[in-house]
This record gives C-alpha cells, sequence and structure tokens, in this order.
C-alpha cells in the first residue's frame, strides 16, 4: 500500500468525511485495513497514493493540488521530514505511528496542517492526541 506523508496524519482523525461518498468509503476501507494489520508495510510517498485513488482533485494519477506554496505535496515531504522517513521508503504502519508518538508535536502539526480545509475541525489534532495517548 502507498500512503502520502501527509495521510499518515489525516487518517488519525478520520471522522466518514470528504469530498464525496466513493472518497469516504475508500478512506473508512484503507483505515480499517490499517488498525486491522500494524505489521502491513506501507510505501510512504510524496505523490498521489491509494487514498488518493477515490479523490476528485486526482485527475488521471496527478493531483491537481500539488504544485503551490502550502500544497498537499508540500505537506507530504513536511510530515516525511519529521518522521525522518524518505520518498519512497518502506515501513511497517506499527514503525510509522511510532514515529508520529516520537517526533510529531502538536505545534509541528499545526504548522505544516494550519492551512487545511479538514484541520479546522480539530479532528486530525484530537487523533494525534489520542495516539500520543493524551485523549
Amino acid at each position: 500500500m502507498e500512503i502520502r506523508g501527509h495521510h499518515f496524519l489525516c487518517v488519525l482523525g478520520f471522522r466518514g468525511l470528504g469530498y464525496d461518498e466513493k472518497f469516504v468509503k475508500n478512506m473508512d476501507e484503507i483505515i480499517r485495513k490499517l488498525n486491522n494489520e500494524h505489521d502491513m508495510l506501507i510505501k510512504a510517498v510524496d505523490s498521489v497514493d491509494n487514498i488518493c485513488s477515490m479523490c476528485p482533485n486526482n485527475v488521471n494519477g496527478e493531483c491537481t493540488e500539488e504544485e503551490y506554496p502550502g500544497s498537499v505535496k508540500g505537506k507530504d515531504r513536511a510530515v516525511l521530514e519529521v518522521l525522518d522517513i524518505r520518498p519512497g521508503e518502506i515501513l511497517s504502519y506499527r514503525e510509522v505511528t511510532n514515529r508520529i508518538k516520537e517526533k510529531m508535536t502538536e505545534e509541528k502539526m499545526e504548522k505544516i496542517c494550519s492551512n487545511c480545509q479538514w484541520f479546522s475541525l480539530g479532528y486530525c489534532l484530537e487523533g494525534f492526541k489520542k495516539l500520543k495517548g493524551g485523549v
């Protein structure tokens, strides 16, 4: 499975909201797999991934929201940098969540994600706090 950097944070707080029903169903299925198979191998990417496959911004395998300041690609790279993961690196989902616990902070997450339309709902940050053992 391929997961882009910023989606490592998105999956923490997913609450069934998304662009449309197909996207939500796909995201829900992927998160269920990750939560049930902590040793599942993930290829970290900074481009379209398995979650993006049902996104309306994915046009012919390319994200229409990637190439501008503060874009999703920028978020991917920032998250991967914090987690010390290189694009293309393969890790277990357990290792990814361990790195989030060890290396990500609320401040870093807010800096990376503050301009995201979903971040203002607070779900991602709440999911992050729960992962860290706080909520």
